[in-house]
């Protein structure tokens, strides 16, 4: 914050006198408050509710008393409804402190004639309380403080709800509450920005939600909001533009009025000086209970209500009963804040920052909180640095007690999720250190912690809220690395799998205790048993397996330094899928035929060798697990000569290779000699680019020699009646000539059909054209 540098006596008495007053002193004017309450344990249906005021020290003494009405049927009486409960103030009072120590007054004043401060008590009432849909608490008090928003100094009214029956359950409740340090009378520094809460906590866990409601002045009573513009149409910017003269234009020329969500004069602004238009800028949220606000309107008036804002906060509870959100009850409060015209700056926004690795914490700081996202199972540093826009301010950072001291008292954060501690306060420059070790018992949880930083700033100490918020998620960072990333590999290769749990290296042991020791993290390792893994490598985190079939090896990673009663509970599970191209074996049955249809004139077809094979691919392919698990099967046919007609092995005889498809078309097989030929069939896949072993299989078969026939007798008797060519030769032209030259028959397409009709007995030449284009020549001689 800015110190003024010529601090004289005079403007401190001008400054005091600017103060003194700023409440009436005629009556008991109330600031603000609330009604809780809890449930007194072991009697059922009974409450305790407490009721805290805020009231203008500088007026009369607070009440004695108090007064508890407890209605079930709304506003009314209900049957069976509890006589009201005249209430004692407890314990006497608490003063403010909202100056330093060196203020004219003392950091604490209060009667009248002394600058504005509060002063709260205490009542509390017994009670107890049948199961209803709905019961309202309330109290109500005479009177308000004129104020800024609200009209005339009506009655301040405080109310709470609680929803004991559901159906026809019947339920215990605690009403969400606020902390102590978090008073609801707070001052504000004029033309500056400044978060305030009414962040509450819940014994019972359930869910709160905030909500920004109309001040209230009896049950179901709200008070009438005054125009923003009552001061008039303009605010004066002059100060902000260097001295140059420039206003802000409120909207609607200020005839607009304040609401629950714009209950202070809080404005941005655009255009250009002079003339610039004021936009509202008030910001609620609603997960925390925090609002963002720069208070614009001044009035340099002593004891001026125009400085004055109530601003009025509604926490309702919901829990989960039957599966259906619930609410289940609520409470109200009062805010009184109170403008200034500051000679410093307060404190600026805190900024956290995580500090260490693969810790999984995600940070987030807005306006008016501060998002920290831990996860369970994982150790994380966490560190709030608190800063002043000047620097040479000392700030000092106080926080509610972080773990309940009785079972009453809320639990801000409990020390199974972290610890927060403090480094320097009282200094420039405090560090605020999470030490955040989350048990799997509170994923899903959230808790919020308000801070409150101060400045010594002289006479009005700046002060800024803030809530921290932290959640916890589960997180499951482990993985499983192969070695060269080897996860598509041929059948039985070995693969190199690493087991790595991807959270912080370090743990703290002993969290929560006056000497925590950072240690390495340890874990242990359980793979579950599966193909190509051996049996002794379970407990391993390197382990080599062979798989023989596409395999997910998973394995769960068990850091030994967390909760382990009654089980490990700090257990991550991953795992990794290695594809393989599974082992192939060949197999295949050839099956040959002559050729030659069975017809008349054919004696012969069963004495002819077979020369047409065909061929069934029998091999083993296994059904890949998924479709990218085998690459195209690669198949590849040959025949090779390797014996004679005699069975002497022959060598040099060419390998030819007569197809590449999975299942070939009939070959046929020309080839003059008899003899043994050995056919295979050679297939492979790959895995990736990585060619597997291929599988071969061979079958040999024996052509016997054959040679076509010289002579042929067509008598009918259908023995060696027709010309016979050999099959390889069937299908190609002929033409047929006698001894003199001339062609006497001819066939495109022969089929072993001439039976050498219409012609003489004697010698017959032919000339073959066969299916490739190759001619060659022969003769036959035709017997009758």
């Amino acid at each position: 914050m800015r110190r003024l540098l010529h601090f004289t006596s005079l403007l401190v008495t001008a400054w005091c006198m600017s103060l003194v007053g700023l409440q009436s002193a005629i009556a008991s004017h109330f600031q603000g408050g609330q009604i809780t309450y809890t449930a007194v344990p072991g009697v059922p249906n009974r409450y305790k509710f407490t009721l805290r005021v805020f009231r203008d020290c500088g007026g009369a003494d607070l009440y004695t008393t108090a007064t508890f009405k407890f209605r079930s049927a709304g506003c009314s009486s209900g049957s069976g409804d509890p006589a009201d409960i005249i209430a004692p103030l407890l314990g006497g009072s608490t003063i403010g402190s909202p100056y330093c120590a060196t203020a004219p007054a003392g950091p604490n004043p209060c009667g009248s004639g002394l600058p504005t401060n509060y002063e709260t008590g205490r009542y509390e009432a017994e009670v107890t309380l049948p199961p209803r849909a709905e019961w309202r608490i309330s109290v109500t008090d005479n009177a308000r403080p004129e104020t800024a928003n609200l009209t005339g100094q009506n009655n301040i009214y405080y109310e709470a709800t609680l929803n004991n029956l559901v159906g026809t359950q019947t339920i215990t409740n605690n009403s969400a509450q606020f902390d102590l340090l978090n008073v609801p009378v707070p001052f504000v520094c004029w033309k500056q920005q400044t978060t305030l809460n009414f962040t509450a906590t819940d014994a019972d866990g359930d869910e709160l939600v905030y909500s920004l409601e109309q001040p209230l002045q009896n049950c179901g009573d709200p008070i009438p909001y005054k125009p923003i513009g009552s001061t008039g149409p303009y605010i004066d910017l002059t100060s902000t533009n260097g001295g140059s003269p420039c206003i802000g234009v409120l909207p609607n020329g200020g005839t607009g009025t304040y609401s629950p969500t714009l209950p202070i004069a809080s404005f941005g602004f655009t255009g250009a000086c002079p003339v610039k238009t004021a936009v509202p800028n008030f910001q609620f949220n609603a997960g925390t209970g925090s609002f963002t606000f720069t208070p614009y309107l001044y009035d340099p008036q002593v004891n001026s209500a125009n400085n004055k804002y109530v601003v009025t906060g509604k926490v309702s509870e919901y829990r989960r009963i039957n599966n259906v959100r619930t609410l289940i009850g609520s409470v109200r409060r009062d805010i009184f804040v109170v403008v200034i015209d500051c000679s410093n700056a307060v404190p600026g926004n805190p900024v956290a920052t995580g500090n260490n690795t693969n810790s999984g914490v995600t940070i987030r700081n807005t306006t008016d909180s501060t998002f920290i996202e831990a996860s369970t199972c994982n150790y994380t540093r966490v560190l709030v640095r608190f800063t002043d826009p000047d620097p040479n301010d000392l700030l000092t950072v106080t926080y509610p007690a972080l773990v309940a001291a009785t079972p009453n008292d809320p639990t801000y954060l409990p020390t199974d999720v972290g610890t927060f501690r403090v480094v320097g306060n009282g200094t420039r420059r405090p560090v605020g250190v999470f030490d955040l070790q989350p048990d799997v018992a509170f994923a899903g949880g959230t808790f919020r912690i308000p801070v409150q930083i101060r400045d010594n700033g002289c006479p009005i100490i700046g002060q800024q809220s803030r809530v921290i918020v932290i959640s916890v998620k589960s997180r499951n960072p482990a993985r499983v690395v192969a070695a060269a990333n080897a996860t598509f590999v041929c059948s039985g290769t070995a693969v190199n799998l690493t087991a790595t749990p991807t959270r912080p290296d370090s743990v703290l042991l002993g969290i929560g205790t006056p000497a925590p020791v950072p240690t390495t993290a340890g874990y242990d390792y359980r793979w579950v048993a599966a193909n190509g893994l051996a049996t002794a490598d379970l407990n391993k985190q390197n382990v080599t397996v062979r798989p023989t079939q596409t395999t997910r090896y998973r394995v769960s990673i068990i850091a030994r330094d967390f909760r382990s009663t009654p089980q490990p509970t700090c257990v991550d599970t991953t795992s990794i899928l290695v594809r393989v191209a599974p082992a192939l074996t060949a197999r295949f049955v050839a099956t040959g035929r002559a050729g030659f249809p069975s017809q008349a004139g054919i004696t012969n077809v069963n004495n002819i060798p077979p020369r047409i094979f065909s061929f069934n691919n029998t091999s083993t392919v296994p059904t890949p697990a998924t479709p990218t698990d085998t690459a195209a099967v690669t198949s590849v046919w040959t025949y090779q000569r390797v014996k004679d007609k005699d069975g002497n092995t022959v060598t040099g005889e060419p390998i030819v290779t007569f197809s590449r498809r999975f299942t070939p078309r009939e070959l046929t097989l020309r080839v003059p000699e008899g003899g043994t030929y050995e056919f295979k069939l050679r297939i492979n896949n790959r895995a990736g680019s990585t060619d597997c072993t291929p599988s071969e299989f061979t079958q040999q078969l024996q052509i016997l020699p054959f040679e076509t026939p010289n002579v042929f007798t067509p008598n009918g008797d259908n023995k060696n009646d027709v010309l016979v060519l050999s099959t390889e030769e069937v299908g190609g032209k002929i033409q047929i000539f006698n001894r003199w030259g001339r062609l006497v028959k001819e066939y495109a397409s022969y089929q072993n059909n001439w039976d050498g009709k219409d012609q003489p007995a004697g010698v017959y030449y032919y000339l073959l054209t066969n299916r490739d284009g190759k001619t060659s020549k022969g003769w036959v001689e035709l017997a009758r």
